[in-house]
């Protein structure tokens, strides 16, 4: 990524308390962003790195002209290291944190500060966290260590208490919508796409303007078909197999919670709370890394469905 950003309205205030313990010299060396994804925290993580690597005295963001912020816009700055995994749902090794522990020792070349980013920082393995904790011991100079998350409960403890940690919110649901106005002149289609990705702006944008909406439409109609006996369970899962599978049961939970939340008062059945769980196992294996047989998966899940839309 490259360019110069700035963090999003409705961050404002988390924004102005990371500028107040800039102004008083009380950041920390490690931030821990933490919150859903979609909202923004990779975006603030890059706005203040690139306000930190800025060389005026402006407290409110960067310049945009000097050397630091021509090098940021180029996306070049060679302070600023971002550490993710190659292709999502991969992991972050331990090798790839040996070399930025090396990178760390070093003085930066601007003079300044060193800044890292780790997004999501989850995606490291066990041993990758383990090799990180003695960076985060041991700060050197003026660096500083983002490490942005997006599931906080797939972090371990033992990096979670070494850094200060901030969880940046959702907006309000008219913040959103005035954000989105951008993707759609429509209220009511900006409504469903904000609705559909649960509040998370920068999903609703990628449902407005990437066809994500039509494909999540679409995945709701399999799931209706197959409780109907319209769409044979095997079918289902052979549509979802190459399509990305924690995406999927997302929209599967969201599917369900409404579903849950509708019928409550009228009839509650304990079968689908237990399906619910189910999903949420599945979404955990997956994540695991473990690559497990996503057909597999997908059939056994479809398959209860169909069983759980006879009761």
């Amino acid at each position: 990524m490259s360019g110069l950003v700035q963090p999003l309205d409705w961050h404002a205030a988390d924004w102005q308390r990371m500028m107040s313990a800039h102004r008083h010299n009380r950041l920390p060396h490690a931030i821990l962003l933490s919150g859903p994804k979609y909202i923004g925290k990779q975006q603030f993580s890059r706005a203040l790195a690139q306000h930190l690597l800025c060389i005026t005295e402006d407290y409110s963001g960067n310049c945009g002209h000097c050397k630091g912020c021509q090098l940021n816009a180029a996306g070049t700055h060679p302070d600023l290291t971002v550490l993710a995994p190659e292709e999502a749902g991969k992991a972050i090794g331990i090798s790839d944190i040996r070399m930025l522990s090396m990178n760390v020792s070093k003085t930066g070349q601007q003079g300044g500060w060193k800044i890292i980013i780790i997004t999501p920082a989850e995606a490291m393995t066990a041993s990758a966290a383990n090799a990180l904790l003695k960076t985060l011991e041991e700060p050197q100079g003026q660096t500083l260590i983002m490490l942005v998350s997006h599931e906080l409960g797939r972090l371990p403890a033992t990096i979670r208490s070494r850094c200060q940690r901030h969880v940046l919110p959702l907006p309000s649901n008219a913040e959103a919508l005035s954000w989105l106005q951008s993707s759609s002149t429509d209220r009511e289609t900006l409504q469903l796409a904000l609705t559909k990705a649960q509040g998370r702006p920068l999903m609703a944008q990628q449902y407005l303007t990437g066809g994500l909406l039509d494909r999540h439409r679409q995945f709701d109609l399999w799931i209706d078909d197959v409780a109907a006996g319209r769409l044979p369970p095997l079918e289902a899962a052979l549509h979802c197999q190459k399509l990305d599978a924690v995406v999927l049961i997302d929209w599967f939970l969201f599917y369900l919670h409404h579903r849950i939340c509708s019928d409550i008062e009228r009839q509650c059945y304990p079968q689908i709370f237990s399906f619910y769980d189910k999903l949420g196992k599945a979404r955990g294996w997956i994540m695991s890394g473990a690559n497990p047989n996503s057909q597999l998966i997908w059939e056994e899940l479809f398959f209860d469905w169909l069983a759980l839309s006879k009761v």
